[in-house]
């Protein structure tokens, strides 16, 4: 049973004391990292993986202790952001709040379900978004929340709910969490000021990649701007690093021309290449890929080796970090080590690194998985197996639920059936292929 005022984190760590279990050892029995385990049990459930907490509970025995108390907090959530908008300093905030409220209120004439919204596309939430991102900007340029440290380790939670969340899930969530930082904020001292829009950097370089896994690609970059300026206005420059080394990776994926993902590396490495190592990885592997997929594969390949010897210097608490989309761990360079063979057509290289890879993911990540697997499919279609390429793509996304088909498993399914030749059209497979494609609307367009 779970006490109607203990939250997610309590409930947690009550559990873990009782079956006599360490944080490590709880994490190794559910297969996370400690630090993970270490940060839900100080959170409440507003920001945890529904996953995750069926994961926990059926490790420690306890039913479905820990997914209801997941759900009373994140529904808990919601009236504290709207509470807010009788006090509310911004224009912006103000309105994104109302928008939000209306959006998620079932009382109205005309109820909305706000997952409909958000899979649907219409103009409701992609509005309340807009203004939502004007006011982080706005409300964060001069002043600061307080709690800073509640609010990195809010950020620190989305780097690992992003990992696994469904994406119109998390968005419901991030929504929320940036309307109440700007509520959050006061006037302060500048370090505060600054640590806050760290956080905030964080949090719209999430949302960036959360509104383009659901299709909305202009939306997602003017996200980019905004956590770019954040990051900047924090001064700090492994936070400004990784935002637009992320962003490189990204825009990989996302519809933009190669050559300006090249530039925009060439760019951002000028600005931050002499930055900590742990500022580096994302920024280095996403140019390694951008090379790749230039077609200049000797450039792509003359990055590896610089990748490696970052990562062999990065402090073990951005390892341990791995299961976050803010850390970095072996299967990441393993990762972009077959994205880059694989789009040379280099298939033994890619090969090693794919399994060396898999090898490293846990059994309950399947994104990763997925992206690997197709890389091996492109990597087919650059041989001339064209058979071979259509038959291992559909049988990777079959096998993934459909809210894990976020941009970049949707952007490299396409890939693969781009690099089969027209001579080929007529293969059972590659016909297959192209009709699956056609038919799942979440990979359509």
């Amino acid at each position: 049973m779970i006490d109607k005022e203990e939250h997610f984190g309590q409930a947690l760590r009550r559990l873990r004391d009782a079956r006599g279990l360490s944080v490590r050892q709880l994490a190794d029995l559910v297969r996370m990292s400690k630090t993970k385990i270490g940060y839900l049990e100080s959170a409440n459930g507003r920001n945890v993986d529904p996953d995750d907490a069926r994961a926990l509970d059926a490790i420690l025995g306890s039913g479905i202790t820990l997914v209801t108390a997941a759900s009373r907090d994140r529904i808990a959530a919601l009236p504290r952001a709207t509470r807010a908008l009788l006090t509310g300093p911004n224009r912006y905030t103000d309105l994104g709040s109302t928008l939000l409220t209306a959006w998620s209120d079932p009382g109205g004439a005309e109820p909305v379900e706000r997952r409909s919204f958000l899979q649907t596309g219409l103009i409701f939430p992609v509005l309340a978004l807009e203004v939502t991102r004007h006011g982080m900007g706005t409300a964060m340029s001069e002043r600061a929340d307080t709690s800073v440290e509640e609010w990195q380790e809010i950020a620190l939670e989305h780097g690992y709910n992003y990992m696994t969340m469904p994406p119109h899930e998390l968005l419901e969530i991030l929504m929320i969490d940036m309307i109440a930082i700007q509520y959050a904020t006061a006037e302060t001292d500048e370090d505060t000021a600054r640590e806050l829009r760290r956080a905030g950097a964080l949090l719209s370089a999430l949302t960036a990649m959360t509104v383009a896994n659901l299709g909305q690609l202009r939306e997602g970059r003017r996200w980019w701007r905004t956590a770019r300026d954040l990051a900047d206005g924090a001064g700090d420059p492994v936070v400004s690093t990784w935002v637009r080394g992320r962003e490189v990776v990204r825009a990989l994926y996302e519809q933009r021309p190669v050559e300006t993902v090249i530039a925009m590396a060439d760019e951002y490495e000028e600005m931050f290449g002499d930055a900590a190592p742990e500022a580096l990885p994302e920024l280095l592997g996403g140019k390694a890929q951008a090379l790749a997929l230039a077609g200049r594969a000797a450039e792509a390949r003359s990055y590896l080796p610089k990748l490696e010897e970052v990562c062999a210097a990065l402090p073990r608490t951005v390892m341990e970090q791995g299961r976050s989309v803010f850390g970095w761990s072996h299967d990441r360079l393993r990762f972009t080590q077959s994205f880059v063979h694989s789009f040379n057509g280099d298939f033994a290289k890619a090969d090693e690194a794919r399994r060396a890879a898999i090898e490293l993911y846990p059994d309950t990540y399947r994104r990763g998985p997925a992206q690997i697997e197709l890389q091996a499919a492109m990597c087919l279609a650059k041989i001339g197996d064209a058979s071979g390429a259509a038959r291992h793509a559909q049988d990777v996304l079959e096998g993934l639920p459909g809210a894990d088909y976020i941009r970049p498993i949707v952007d490299l399914s396409h890939r693969v059936l781009n690099a089969i030749p027209a001579s080929a059209d007529r293969l059972p497979e590659v016909r297959s292929y192209r009709e699956f494609l056609t038919a799942t609307p979440q990979i359509r367009s």
